[in-house]
């Protein structure tokens, strides 16, 4: 980038009598998609900020926090249908008339593809970054492999004292984003120490419990999006190479579910995909708009 990144501005809005933290940046024209970000479990809206302020240059763009993390109170159910209905919510509170485009990494892209198909009417496009498959809880080697992670993040939250827990974030040593070198690098420092705040608060607070949501959120959606149509939507995947081949399949067949889909590798190995490649992951989003457009020259 080519200044350093400060922080936004946030404002509060209602879900269901329950205020919601949101970041709603940027502007577009009457009628053209608005932009929504939709974070991994576990993780904060604040790590979208390099990509939420190059697409705010050119179009408007909306991030939020979930339920009990950051300064949104608690409350929204932490099921599929929970989900979708604070995105919805969102959605209802600051664009009611405008089409989306859905950006969602990891378990955000699973929220994505289910608000998508119970409301086909209002996706423009659909970007997803190293989703979580639907079928992810069918795979026992992945299954085990994600309860492991998420016992082991829970374990060090038990074991390191609250203060000690919080150093080791800010000093970037705890192994929780990795690959975020290029993210953090784009920081001003203000806004650095404003995402690693986030990041304490996290997972002294709600992370584990929103992570512990996936697995049987994977179950929840794979009964709904095995019967769902998707018709000519743009679709577009971006997929790491963090958990191996079978992982890479497992998009593949995501991928296959919709007619006007590309996917593509991120040719690393970290999941943080939208920390790592956010310039290519805002050109991705840009084209997508040009494509609900109209424009004639979009690729």
């Amino acid at each position: 980038m080519d200044t350093l990144v400060e922080p936004l501005d946030r404002a509060f809005v209602d879900v269901d009598g329950r205020r919601v933290e949101a970041f709603d940046t940027g502007s577009s024209p009457v009628g053209a998609p608005v932009v929504v970000l939709l974070t991994g479990a576990g993780d904060t809206a604040r790590s979208w900020l390099p990509l939420q302020t190059l697409l705010s240059r050119t179009t408007r763009v909306i991030s939020y926090e979930r339920s009990g993390i950051g300064a949104s109170a608690p409350g929204s159910p932490r099921t599929i249908d929970g989900l979708v209905a604070e995105l919805e919510g969102v959605i209802a509170a600051l664009a009611p008339h405008s089409p989306v485009l859905l950006v969602g990494h990891s378990f955000g892209a699973l929220i994505a593809r289910v608000f998508t198909a119970r409301h086909p009417a209002r996706v423009a496009g659909l970007v997803m970054l190293d989703a979580t498959p639907d079928l992810l809880a069918s795979d026992p080697v992945r299954r085990r492999g994600y309860r492991f992670y998420v016992g082991g993040i829970a374990a060090a939250r038990r074991m390191l004292p609250a203060p000690l827990f919080a150093r080791l974030v800010r000093r970037n040593t705890l192994p929780l984003y990795p690959g975020r070198g290029p993210f953090l690098a784009a920081l001003q420092p203000r806004a650095r120490d404003e995402w690693h705040s986030a990041v304490v608060a996290l997972f002294l607070g709600d992370a584990v419990a929103e992570m512990r949501a996936v697995l049987p959120g994977t179950v929840a959606a794979a009964a709904e999006l095995a019967d769902a149509v998707h018709g000519d939507l743009p679709v577009a995947l971006i997929t790491s190479g963090t958990y191996g081949r079978g992982w890479i399949t497992m998009h593949d067949a995501v991928a296959s579910r919709y007619p006007n889909a590309t996917h593509h590798l991120s040719g690393d190995r970290f999941h943080n995909v939208h920390m790592r490649h956010f310039g290519q992951i805002a050109g991705t989003v840009r084209a997508m708009l040009d494509r609900a457009s109209g424009d004639p020259h979009a690729r």
